[in-house]
């Protein structure tokens, strides 16, 4: 559904010249920190295909405050050492502090109830916001997620007139609030107010038509950007040259499917000495990956990298003879989208957010949700069969180039925030 312009738009704070660049203020929380910087790279990448744009961005990431004095954790020392500045090669981002706090158990607690997130993110951050407004005039805002970026979008556009456009990412999100109906009231007071909201799947948009079918939605899917040359031109380091490796990455979560996917591969695998999983990413569900690697008998065959810096990540995608990730509801993946931009045989769940803009057995192999034969056989033909990974890496090469990059996904944002400005204008 195209987005709808408003009737009614307060007068805003914005008189810019015909023919002057569109001056977009872009909020996102989950974006990379000099002391994360495998935080939101996407969102980084997103930023950057924004500005060969012909517009004028200004990129905010508000950090949880946290005194340097009680950041014992990782995570907490990440927060507590950011700058309040990083040039990220030409994006100028801005990291102010507010009080808002995306961990446990604070988000156990917010995720139900978001106004306890929410009232005092907006109270910490409205005076940062409204200086920047007023100093710098925006005509249009863009956020991330639209709890809580787009609520601080909401605000401003109730204070000051300017239109905003919000981008949500997770499907289950959305999904869940059929049953926590303070999430659904909050979700429905930022979209109530957008211009758009954009969604990275049609599955995720026809779920936010039913939930809430007042708002204007729209679906843009991600992308991703060329592979450096660097990373291209990297040979494949000598002991892995007669392996063929299948590589995957992600957050350890149930939903990546981290578990099945690697009892699929020790069934694909046998017979084959020369096969390897290599997988990179941590988090909560490591022991149990841990453990199903011990029970299959895959501790010489599976290798578990750890965390790695986003070049290095592309640098594994293209020494992989296949990538592969089996999870469950995964909105979009941007790293789909970089697996097939590096000509690799993608291995996914037909529910995830890129397998709509994919055909099975011509850009990849879609495997059904949660089907560990399934992933199992379809491992099998990328392993056996060379001319196959050839032929779906070049087929999804060419999909990337045509409609997966971030320079198509800016393109057709600035185009929608265009539409936005001009609709206030009208009045």
């Amino acid at each position: 559904m195209a987005p709808v312009a408003r009737a009614t738009m307060t007068a805003g704070i914005s008189d810019r010249p015909v023919g002057a660049p569109l001056r977009v203020l872009f909020l996102a929380t989950y974006f990379p920190k000099p002391t994360n910087p495998t935080m939101g790279t996407w969102a980084l990448e997103q930023a950057r295909a924004l500005r060969r744009q012909t517009i004028d961005l200004r990129v905010v990431s508000f950090t949880s405050w946290v005194p340097r004095l009680l950041a014992q954790s990782r995570g907490a020392r990440a927060y507590a050492e950011c700058p309040p500045a990083f040039d990220w090669d030409g994006v100028h981002v801005e990291y102010p502090r507010w009080l808002a706090y995306p961990m446990d158990p604070v988000t156990r607690w917010t995720y139900r109830y978001p106004s306890l997130q929410q009232a005092p993110a907006w109270w910490s951050a409205r005076h940062y916001l409204r200086q920047l407004a007023r100093e710098w005039r925006p005509d249009v805002v863009y956020a991330h997620h639209s709890l809580t970026n787009g609520s601080l979008a909401r605000h401003l556009h109730s204070e000051l007139g300017i239109p905003f456009v919000v981008t949500d990412h997770d499907l289950g999100e959305i999904a869940d609030c059929e049953r926590a109906h303070a999430r659904r009231r909050a979700f429905a007071r930022v979209v109530r107010d957008a211009f758009a909201w954009l969604s990275v799947s049609e599955r995720m948009e026809q779920e936010m038509r039913r939930q809430f079918p007042f708002a204007h939605t729209c679906t843009l899917h991600n992308g991703s950007n060329a592979l450096p040359a660097e990373v291209l031109a990297t040979p494949r380091p000598p002991e892995r040259r007669d392996q063929t490796v299948v590589f995957s990455a992600g957050m350890f979560y149930e939903r990546k499917g981290f578990p099945l996917l690697i009892e699929a591969f020790g069934k694909a695998s046998r017979g084959r000495p020369e096969a390897r999983l290599r997988i990179a990413g941590d988090g909560p569900a490591r022991p149990e990956i841990e453990a199903t690697i011990r029970r299959a008998g895959l501790n010489d065959r599976v290798q578990l990298l750890g965390i790695l810096p986003h070049l290095q990540v592309l640098q594994e995608i293209v020494w992989a003879d296949a990538f592969a990730l089996a999870g469950w509801g995964e909105p979009f993946g941007v790293v789909f989208a970089e697996a097939l931009a590096a000509a690799r045989p993608v291995i996914l769940a037909s529910d995830a957010g890129v397998a709509e803009v994919m055909q099975d057995g011509v850009h990849g192999i879609l495997i059904p949700p949660r089907d560990a034969a399934a992933t199992a056989a379809a491992l099998l033909r990328v392993l056996a069969e060379p001319a196959l990974r050839e032929r779906l890496g070049a087929a999804g090469r060419a999909l990337w180039a045509s409609r997966l990059t971030w320079d198509a996904n800016a393109t057709a944002l600035v185009s929608l925030l265009g539409k936005a400005v001009e609709a206030r204008q009208r009045g």
